[in-house]
């Protein structure tokens, strides 16, 4: 098909967004695996949802003609096999062999005209029964309260305080082979419509609500099905369950409680006999949510309520719409994940993939399938698997034991590389001989010698048996008796010579409670056998692909094991090869290369299929301004790298920069160091010498806070400064960080960022054993001057966020900074959008200039 002259548009599309979208819709007819590159403000998301819709329509469209054509041409030939013919062999074998191929190309125009057919139905569904839904359900939710005893009224957990003991510790003991259900997942499953699917991931859930939004204001808002995928922590709503917090636990507990156990039937006291199926939001009525999730674009909260209305489940609500939609919204997680991706019954085959806010792709795929242990993880995992196996041992299996067995032999092992035992405590001192190291995997499972285990069935046992859930169980039940060594005392002199003569150094292996442990609470909450088991998962890698790093803490507990993913391509070439085309789009892709070399050409894509678009900014080139500043006011050189940084002529040289732009910017600057110990060496030179009070003159001074919960806060105060300025500020200066809290998914549009200032190159530790070792692995697997170019890319991509959050919209107008001279060599590979007004200043009375008559033009076209 070709890309048709005009697309629908909320409001008349730019010409760029136009190249967008005919560039678009050319990569998914050609199954290609395309980087589209548009500037934050240029409409980037309507283009992706106008684009991608306007081609599955069209597909959907063109598969009913081509389907229905071929069909009848069969149908006219099976038509002619039945004249009279005296080879009456030859033509009942022609018949059977076009009927053959006729049907599943019937079966397939079926399940097309079978989606639009459920999609009426559904809208019907909705206005007949909503009203009567909403008056009846208060009444079913009363019913089935008044069923439940008293006792389980205010809680749905496994067991309850009124069973006698033996019943509550069934619970705990391991169950033994396959399980073959999991729950209401795999009950009522349908055959999943022969249709095709747009995947559309980005990383955060609030980016996805944006999504949501947007395609409310787009041209296919009435007439395409949305499901918004997310995990249970933001769909569930049952109480008790959400109250666990953890992750895991949830999706655990969740399944535990649909299971139905069979030898609940042979209890002779029924109403004492407990079972798990206890959720009283599963099933509810979740066809009146589907047609809701299917028929009207809703996003995760809206979702939620619905289910809360309806007294049914929102999570499996949506999952069960899954099969009936037609753009699936999904977080990086579920979709770059491959078990998640399995679990929730995700097929990417033959579909489209759009995988939004894609900068940091490469890095989020490390993030999700690394992995880190720690000391104190695994001497808490050891005292509560050790003491659960001692209480139910005599109950468990062979197998059972067995793989117990094994789990708490990786344990100790694993102890060893820190100098530890099991009897050890997690605040001894680390052995000071011992050392940190990297390790291949090969290496490190020989030295801990975890070779000798299979990982694959242990991991496979830990999985069919419920064990997480089962000892979240007993630990919860038996908080106050789960135990860990005590600390031991350093005793020394004559008197400890003495006791050791005597064998009297009992007291060394008492035990005492883990709640009288520094962070037992922390490290109960947060289960540590997942930990433990997400590393062991890790194992499981190609030795090629990955490193061990073991880093050494003061104390054994905080010692810490990592899995460092080096080959992120190895968990995406399931995706390349299943899916019709995948899209990676950002507002600052560059460099490209990156993501061809490593991600693409590494996951077995061809270069044939991998395409790239990048368009311009929808601002006037006369709105934005760049300037790359050599030299200070007084000719001091400005480069900030490591040797330097902390000179006390360069900081008096930064603070006169600052205090010069403070006086000729308007509103709000941004100021963005590469650290933030550097951003706090700063500050402190300029308050102790004075410049941070001439600079509060002009503009109100807020700094990037660490902790997440105070940034809108600062945020708030540093908006209201800008927008009810006071004689004589005339705005505000927000001191942040790159790779920070506000240095990406941040809008300073208009006066909450006139300028945009760089301090610095924010380059990533070189020393850094994980660097190192990542720069290595890419110099030999992917070309020799890899790794180099991985290092810089990791610093320009950081500054190119930056940058980013100065302009937002068409009408927006700022200045960028760049206050290094090393930047003149990096020209090449900022925005285009920034190279387009660059200005290199040799001296800062130049700057200054440029910036002055920048916004002295702004000032009189206002007025």
């Amino acid at each position: 098909m070709e890309p048709p002259e005009e697309f629908p548009f909320p409001f008349p599309a730019y010409e760029i967004q136009k190249r967008f979208m005919r560039e678009l819709y050319n990569c998914l007819e050609g199954s290609k695996l395309g980087l589209f590159e548009s500037p934050t403000g240029t409409g980037k998301s309507l283009s992706l949802i106008c684009g991608a819709l306007k081609w599955l329509i069209d597909h959907e469209r063109w598969r009913k003609q081509e389907l229905t054509s071929v069909i009848a041409e069969i149908d006219d030939k099976i038509k002619s096999c039945e004249k009279p013919s005296d080879n009456w062999f030859t033509v009942q074998t022609e018949q059977i062999e076009l009927n053959a191929k006729k049907q599943p190309l019937q079966a397939t125009l079926n399940a097309l005209l079978e989606y639009e057919n459920e999609r009426e139905k559904l809208k019907k569904l909705i206005e007949s029964k909503k009203a009567s839904q909403t008056k009846t359900s208060g009444k079913v939710r009363q019913q089935f309260i008044k069923k439940i005893p008293e006792s389980d009224k205010t809680t749905y957990k496994m067991e309850e305080v009124d069973a006698d003991i033996c019943d509550i510790e069934k619970a705990f003991i391991l169950e033994d082979g396959l399980s073959n259900s999991e729950g209401s997942e795999d009950e009522d499953a349908e055959e999943p419509l022969q249709k095709h699917q747009d995947f559309f991931c980005s990383r955060t859930h609030s980016q996805l609500t944006q999504f949501v939004h947007e395609l409310k204001r787009s041209p296919y808002s009435q007439d395409i099905s949305v499901v918004p995928l997310s995990s249970r922590q933001n769909y569930c709503i049952n109480k008790n369950i959400k109250r666990l917090k953890h992750t895991n636990l949830i999706n655990e507990t969740c399944l535990q409680l649909q299971r139905k156990k069979t030898t609940v039937k042979k209890e002779k006291d029924l109403k004492r006999a407990k079972t798990t199926n206890g959720c009283p939001f599963i099933p509810g009525d979740q066809k009146l949510l589907m047609a809701e999730v299917l028929t009207n674009i809703q996003d995760v909260e809206e979702i939620t309520r619905k289910g809360q209305e309806n007294n049914t489940c929102p999570y499996y609500g949506s999952r069960k719409s899954l099969q009936n939609g037609q753009l699936i919204l999904v977080p990086y997680n579920s979709i770059l994940h491959k078990n998640t991706r399995t679990s929730l019954g995700i097929d990417l085959k033959g579909n489209i993939l759009i995988i939004d806010e894609a900068h940091n792709l490469l890095e989020a795929i490390e993030g999700m399938h690394s992995s880190v242990i720690t000391g104190r993880n695994l001497l808490h995992c050891y005292s509560q698997l050790s003491q659960y196996q001692k209480r139910f041992e005599s109950l468990f299996s062979a197998k059972s034991v067995m793989y117990l067995g094994q789990l708490s032999f990786c344990l100790k092992k694993l102890l060893t590389l820190f100098g530890a035992t099991t009897k050890s405590h997690p605040n001894d001192e680390i052995n000071k001989t011992i050392a940190s190291r990297l390790y291949k995997l090969e290496e490190f499972e020989v030295l801990t010698e975890i070779d000798t285990i299979n990982i694959f069935k242990l991991l496979e046992f830990v999985k069919t048996s419920k064990l997480i859930h089962k000892l979240q169980g007993f630990v919860e039940q038996y908080d106050n008796s789960i135990k860990i060594n005590e600390q031991k005392a350093k005793k020394t002199g004559i008197t400890e010579f003495l006791n050791s003569i005597k064998n009297n150094d009992t007291n060394s292996q008492e035990i005492v409670n883990v709640a009288d442990t520094p962070n037992s609470n922390e490290e109960q909450t947060s289960n540590p056998l997942m930990a433990i088991l997400s590393f062991l998962e890790c194992l499981k890698s190609s030795c090629t692909d990955g490193r061990i790093c073991v880093l050494l803490g003061a104390t054994i507990g905080q010692g810490i094991i990592k899995f460092l993913l080096l080959n992120p391509a190895a968990h995406f070439h399931d995706v390349v090869k299943d899916a019709r085309s995948v899209i990676l789009a950002g507002g600052t892709m560059e460099p490209m290369s990156e993501f061809i070399d490593q991600l693409f050409l590494m996951a077995g894509a061809t270069p044939e299929r991998i395409m790239t678009f990048s368009c311009d900014h929808v601002i006037p080139k006369e709105n934005i301004i760049s300037n790359v500043v050599m030299r200070g006011p007084t000719g001091v050189e400005f480069e900030f790298n490591f040797h330097n940084r902390q000179d006390t002529r360069l900081l008096d040289e930064l603070g006169r920069a600052l205090l010069n732009l403070c006086n000729i910017v308007p509103a709000g600057i941004v100021v963005f160091f590469p650290s933030y110990n550097y951003e706090d060496i700063v500050f402190k030179h300029l308050d102790k010498f004075g410049i941070i009070s001439k600079i509060s003159t002009k503009k109100h001074i807020y700094r990037e806070p660490k902790l997440a919960s105070q940034v809108h806060v600062i945020l708030d105060q540093y908006a209201y400064s800008i927008k009810n300025p006071q004689s004589p500020c005339n705005g505000a200066l927000l001191f942040s960080v790159v790779g920070g809290k506000l240095s990406e998914g941040l809008n300073f549009s208009d006066d909450l960022g006139r300028c945009v200032i760089v301090i610095g190159l924010p380059y990533p530790n070189i020393k850094s054993p994980e660097l190192q070792e990542k720069m290595k692995y890419l110099n030999e697997h992917v070309k020799p001057d890899a790794g180099n170019i991985f290092y810089e890319n990791a610093c320009m991509k950081a500054v190119n966020q930056c940058i980013g959050r100065s302009v937002r919209h068409i009408n927006d107008y700022s200045t960028v900074v760049l206050l290094d001279r090393r930047y003149c060599q990096k020209v090449k590979v900022l925005p285009q959008w920034i190279q387009r007004s660059i200005v290199i200043n040799d001296s800062f009375g130049s700057v200054v200039g440029n910036i002055a008559k920048f916004f002295a033009a702004k000032r009189i076209k206002k007025i």
